[in-house]
């Protein structure tokens, strides 16, 4: 008889045919897609939910979402949705990111009064909008945020976008490379199986521990102790429990390891809540 986290693994890799993202062509999202999965039909979708839904219903084979980023850290909304909609991380894509200003094609630089982005996006050029004083305004998407500026032929309102977006939208590049130079977004792939391959490096996890002390020290020992790297730990309040917290745990190992199985078993069995996020290659 399987153990309760192995019962759910899928290990037959379908064909991915349709791939859902958020945005409009040329958004970082879109771009990511493209790389992951070249043959497949993109679908864009106007919001992050709606991407969880359409992968839900069956409509799309994948969706492909921002986890995270260096300079913002993580798109908290995504990680909410894969609790709502009880989907999966299945690949994993780190992109370079870098932002330009881009404006009508008649403006300058000191034209320039007001800018639009996605709000991660303005957050990773903050110093520079700060700096020169720029008004912001948030938009749900970079590439979103080029086509607005293009329909609204407005000289003093520009966007932050990648440069693939700005020439798509037929924008003026007014200053390339505004964000740091360590700026990197995690992208995911999100579907409805909790996909195991060999390559896979990266297991995602979520999690809940009883109220007490060293709760939370005894489940990272248990990593330790199996010489598992753990590569990022967070928390967040518990919404349906107030003052208790939700840890959210990144750690490198593949899930088809006997081992990290009779880890994960282990901790699904004495922590009052564990959810699998996803397996996947980083």
């Amino acid at each position: 008889m399987k153990n309760c986290i192995e019962s759910k693994i899928v290990k037959d890799k379908k064909i991915i045919k349709r791939v859902s993202y958020q945005g409009l062509p040329f958004s970082y999202s879109e771009i990511t897609s493209k790389t992951l999965f070249e043959r497949a039909e993109l679908i864009n979708m106007e919001s992050f939910e709606d991407v969880f839904k359409d992968v839900h219903k069956g409509n799309t084979d994948i969706g492909v979402v921002p986890i995270e980023n260096t300079k913002a850290g993580y798109v908290n909304e995504v990680y909410d949705l894969l609790l709502k909609y009880n989907l999966y991380i299945n690949y994993g894509y780190i992109k370079k990111i870098d932002h330009c200003l881009a404006g009508t094609s008649n403006s300058t630089i000191e034209d320039v009064k007001e800018v639009h982005s996605h709000p991660q996006a303005l957050m990773q050029c903050r110093d520079y909008l700060r700096n020169n004083n720029l008004k912001t305004v948030n938009e749900v998407n970079t590439a979103v945020a080029a086509k607005k500026i293009k329909d609204k032929e407005d000289k003093t309102i520009a966007c932050l976008c990648s440069v693939e977006a700005a020439k798509y939208y037929g924008l003026k590049i007014l200053k390339e490379k505004l964000n740091p130079k360590e700026n990197y977004t995690r992208f995911g792939a999100i579907s409805k199986d909790l996909l195991a391959e060999k390559n896979h490096n990266r297991i995602s996890i979520l999690f809940k521990v009883p109220h007490e002390a060293g709760a939370l020290n005894e489940v990272i020992s248990l990593f330790a102790k199996n010489n598992l790297s753990l590569s990022s730990i967070y928390s967040r309040p518990d919404m349906s429990s107030p003052w208790k917290y939700l840890f959210y745990l990144d750690f490198d190992g593949n899930i088809l390891d006997n081992a990290v199985l009779s880890i994960l078993n282990k901790l699904k069995h004495e922590l009052p809540y564990l959810k699998i996020l996803g397996s996947y290659k980083i």
